[in-house]
């Protein structure tokens, strides 16, 4: 859907844009060309994000979404540098814009577009916790704020006849655009270079180790990183050495469990360790798993 929507936007937009001579509309149409690439990549890399792993892939396909979800924005800073070019050729040959009503009312269609499909990605990107679905939303959403810039400028310059306002909105236009790019880019480079999850969902996952902390001696050197919509979470448990080997796999399935019911798409990797004092005479004395077992 947002894909067709994006291919009569883009054509639309071009049209208008090449009959009225305003480098606004032309900077929305080369905006939606770009939205139309970046359609196109995520309905490509979505399938492939989600393939379970392989032989080839032994921590899955996750980082297929990554990478293009780096590539939608790298195309966003394109469709900002074009836009900005295009601004300043315009303020040094300021002309009359043709067909403003046509204009405006072709900028007005794209917003409800726009914005319909927006909404549509967004809450997709949502469900499936998808990077590449929700940078192709923010496409979307960009192309909403600078579309509302584009029709304010036209409408001032209908009633003003101020002809650099067309030019002066497009750099608007294209340093938004920037800025919303260069916030992806640094979250597509941050999963790429295997950075921890944010600090509030460690905290969370600290949280559920803590809960456990009746059963076990000590949880230590958590690691986590995300690839596409998977949380990979991996550390060491101490556990008292006087459990079996399946007492303490029970520990591990319900402490998995409870990240899995936080993050469902979650990969786990528990290490486990037994406390310094393993099966030796003084564990009675140290332990204290091992003292609670024998109090109750």
């Amino acid at each position: 859907m947002g894909l067709a929507a994006t291919i009569g936007l883009t054509a639309l937009k071009l049209g208008v844009g090449i009959a009225s001579g305003s480098v606004g509309v032309l900077s929305e149409a080369i905006h939606s060309f770009l939205d139309l690439i970046s359609a196109g990549v995520t309905f490509y890399t979505a399938p492939h994000s989600i393939k379970p792993a392989d032989e080839d892939h032994p921590f899955g396909h996750g980082k297929f979404e990554t990478i293009s979800s780096l590539f939608e924005a790298l195309l966003l800073v394109i469709a900002a540098v074009m836009i900005f070019y295009e601004a300043l050729n315009h303020f040094h040959h300021l002309q009359a814009i043709e067909y403003p009503g046509l204009a405006m009312a072709v900028i007005g269609v794209s917003i409800v577009i726009s914005y319909w499909v927006y909404r549509q990605n967004s809450v997709a990107s949502a469900q499936v916790d998808s990077r590449a679905l929700r940078v192709n939303a923010l496409h979307f959403l960009s192309d909403v704020v600078a579309s509302v810039g584009v029709f304010a400028g036209l409408v001032l310059l209908k009633f003003t006849g101020w002809l650099w306002i067309d030019p002066a909105i497009a750099i608007v236009v294209a340093l938004y655009i920037l800025f919303v790019a260069g916030t992806q880019v640094k979250f597509a480079l941050d999963e790429l270079s295997d950075s921890q999850l944010p600090e509030a969902e460690v905290r969370e996952i600290r949280k559920i180790l803590d809960g456990f902390r009746d059963r076990t001696i000590d949880a230590h050197d958590l690691r986590t990183r995300k690839s596409g919509s998977f949380r990979h979470v991996d550390f060491h448990l101490v556990v008292c050495g006087e459990l079996t080997v399946e007492q303490s796999h029970e520990i591990c399935d319900e402490i998995e469990q409870a990240i899995l019911a936080l993050y469902s798409e979650a990969l786990v990797s528990i290490h486990v360790e037994p406390c310094r004092h393993v099966r030796g005479a003084d564990c009675h004395l140290t332990c204290p798993i091992y003292q609670k077992r024998m109090k109750s």
